[in-house]
């Protein structure tokens, strides 16, 4: 185990062992690894189907404790004479694999061994790492299949190889078919034309993936399988993570492009020896990796918006923002947004958000609480040195205006847009929109010592990334940066607007949803874990997004904050000047004295934790989800969550989400 203490009263009922070789690449076939265990698995869900040939474990061999933390495990099925239900032959100049699954305990990694036989190397011996279980990893968290007991890839591919398949679909379920299918799931083309992707595992259950959406972008393959030669900064690499690129074969290739047929492909293929003469550097197709190019995601790199000063930002004022726009990937050469072609077309906005405490934007004059925003491209003023400046149409609020409340504090400048860039294919010219990543800068409104305060940081980019690639919403505009996104999706914005005007009205029976993003995003990831759906709708109300378990599939651990949080930003009590969630605008939407709201400790925690009984708790604890500024401000809805919830009390948030 991982404390290094030796684990000594195992059983054979604790163990289970496969045994595989990796056969060598064949006719431009990728290697593969073959089981010399087996089972013959017939359909009962099919009957009319053939059975299967399935590779499998054992674990009825002679397990020998050696009375000193080793032990010796004789394998039942003799590797030099497999016949049934296949003849497997025994090859020992191969490198062979003998993986192990623990259980009854708690989960242990599955430990594997590669040698060949004949010689007893251990080293300089053919492998096949294509993926590690690290890059699984920073969306699983942990990934953990069969009962949870099968924890590591190096396992996994021992049995999930090319002679294994499961006869109710009559689907393989060879690692680099099904892995891909699986992750493309709703996109793929069997799927858009009306079928499922369906897997029948433990007694016959139906595991239908034909729900899955993948949270980034398809083609940003060395998110899972990345070597030497196709990896990049932040990438996990493995000895033959390249094979994607260097071997195509109709396996792997087939299993996303799911319609295309290799009896009349080229002429008809029956095997993958001239998958190269295309699908490589130079070839009539190019690269494998020059097909999953994504030009636009490429682009992102060659734009950044430097936010370099703010003034005339006191209540009553007009913020003037001192800008730039730098192509890091140049030197940070200095675009001029105002006549150079990656700006034909494209936006440059910027917004502005107080105060930093928890955004809330009250008197912005807007239709909600958004941020409002100025067009740098029609009112930027050019300083001769790369730089601009712009007078921002937002006036930092006095009090002097209805709803009579002054900005204070610190404020945002929050720059967002998009430029253009040739995106053209040999199929497809196009000039397309290139998200900018939101450049932020923060001012003081009135802070005594003039210094602004940043907002508070509750999650990392990095993390978000990890599963998402990289982040753009709202028609390229808005892009790869939480603290931009929060300016809008602040404590009190909601979907009144455009729920109003919803072409496809939600079905949940509220006038407005809120969309803070503390409520959100917990309540986005929690789809599956809710009791009921978020609807929220979206742009112009074109749109309403229904947000359950077909539409969202989390695939890490729920309760594990550390996957999307800072270190520590989860625990009790909340940073202050956190705000609490309006739920209801009132009569008067720019006034939050009329609004409804829900405190700010349940506001989190019923986004994921919505049932009855869960409110009911929250209420016998000082939670108030019909909240207003008023009961706020004189203390009667006050929560006393943390004293059971904070750090090291009974019920710490740790604790509770299994943390330790």
């Amino acid at each position: 185990m991982a404390s290094g203490v030796a684990i000594v009263d195992l059983t054979s009922s604790n163990v289970r062992f496969t045994i595989a070789k990796l056969i060598p690449a064949i006719n431009g076939s990728s290697s593969a690894w073959q089981s010399y265990i087996n089972r013959e698995k017939v359909p009962a869900v099919n009957p009319g189907n053939p059975s299967a040939i399935q590779a499998t474990s054992e674990r009825g061999g002679d397990l020998v404790n050696n009375e000193d933390g080793t032990y010796t495990y004789t394998f039942v099925t003799d590797v030099t004479a497999v016949t049934e239900p296949m003849a497997v032959s025994y090859e020992p100049d191969l490198t062979h694999r003998i993986s192990i699954q623990f259980s009854e305990g708690p989960a242990v990694l599955n430990p594997s061994f590669d040698w060949v036989p004949s010689s007893g190397a251990t080293s300089g011996i053919e492998t096949r790492d294509i993926v590690a279980i690290e890059s699984c990893n920073t969306c699983h968290d942990p990934l953990a299949l069969h009962g949870g007991g099968r924890l590591d890839i190096k396992y996994c591919v021992t049995c999930h190889n090319p002679g294994t398949t499961e006869p109710n679909s009559l689907n393989t379920v060879d690692f680099s078919v099904m892995i891909h299918k699986i992750h493309r799931g709703a996109s793929l083309p069997s799927v858009e034309a009306g079928g499922e992707y369906v897997i029948y595992g433990f007694r016959d259950s139906k595991h239908d993936y034909s729900h899955v959406h993948f949270p980034q972008d398809i083609r940003n393959c060395t998110n899972c399988h990345a070597g030497s030669g196709t990896g990049s900064a932040g990438d996990i690499l493995t000895a033959d993570g390249d094979n994607w690129n260097e071997v195509p074969t109709r396996a792997a290739c087939g299993s996303c492009h799911d319609d295309l047929d290799f009896t009349t492909h080229i002429g008809g293929l029956t095997d993958d020896s001239a998958c190269l003469l295309c699908h490589t550097e130079g070839g009539f197709r190019g690269s494998v990796a020059e097909s999953h190019r994504n030009l636009t995601n490429e682009f992102i790199a060659e734009f950044k918006v430097n936010v370099l000063g703010v003034t005339n930002s006191a209540p009553g004022e007009f913020p003037v923002v001192t800008l730039s726009v730098t192509n890091p990937l140049n030197g940070d050469a200095p675009y001029d947004i105002l006549n150079d072609p990656e700006f034909d077309g494209g936006r440059l906005n910027i917004g502005v958000a107080w105060d930093t405490d928890d955004y809330n934007n009250v008197g912005n004059d807007g239709v909600n609480a958004r941020y409002q925003v100025t067009n740098a491209l029609t009112t930027a003023t050019a300083v001769g040195d790369g730089t601009f400046t712009v007078v921002s149409t937002t006036q930092i609020p006095d009090g002097t205006v209805a709803p009579f409340i002054p900005a204070t504090g610190s404020g945002a400048i929050i720059v967002e847009g998009r430029g253009r860039k040739d995106v053209s294919t040999d199929a497809t010219p196009s000039i397309g929109n290139i998200p900018i990543t939101f450049g932020i800068g923060y001012f003081s409104i009135d802070e005594a010592d003039g210094v602004a305060v940043p907002r508070r940081q509750p999650v990392t980019n990095e993390k978000c990334n990890a599963c998402h690639g990289i982040k753009i919403n709202h028609g390229s505009n808005r892009a790869n940066d939480t603290q931009g996104c929060a300016g809008c999706h602040n404590a009190r914005l909601t979907d009144k607007v455009v729920r109003e005007i919803a072409q496809d009205p939600p079905t949940d029976g509220k006038d407005e949803e809120s969309i803070d993003f503390k409520r959100l995003i917990h309540a986005v990831h929690a789809s599956g874990f809710r009791e009921s759906p978020l609807q929220v709708v979206g742009f112009s109300g074109f749109s309403t997004h229904v947000f359950d378990e077909e539409e969202v599939h989390y695939p890490g651990t729920l309760t594990n904050c550390r996957t999307c949080h800072a270190e520590g930003t989860w625990r009790l009590p909340l940073a202050a000047g956190v705000l609490a969630s309006t739920i209801d605008t009132g009569a008067d939407i720019a006034d939050p004295s009329d609004d409804t709201m829900i405190t700010p400790i349940a506001s989190v925690c019923s986004s994921c934790h919505d049932s009855d009984l869960a409110a009911s708790h929250m209420l016998q604890n000082g939670a108030d989800f019909t909240a207003t500024t008023a009961s706020i401000a004189s203390g009667a809805s006050t929560e006393a969550c943390t004293i059971c919830h904070g750090p090291g009390r009974i019920a710490d948030v740790d604790d509770a989400h299994e943390l330790d």
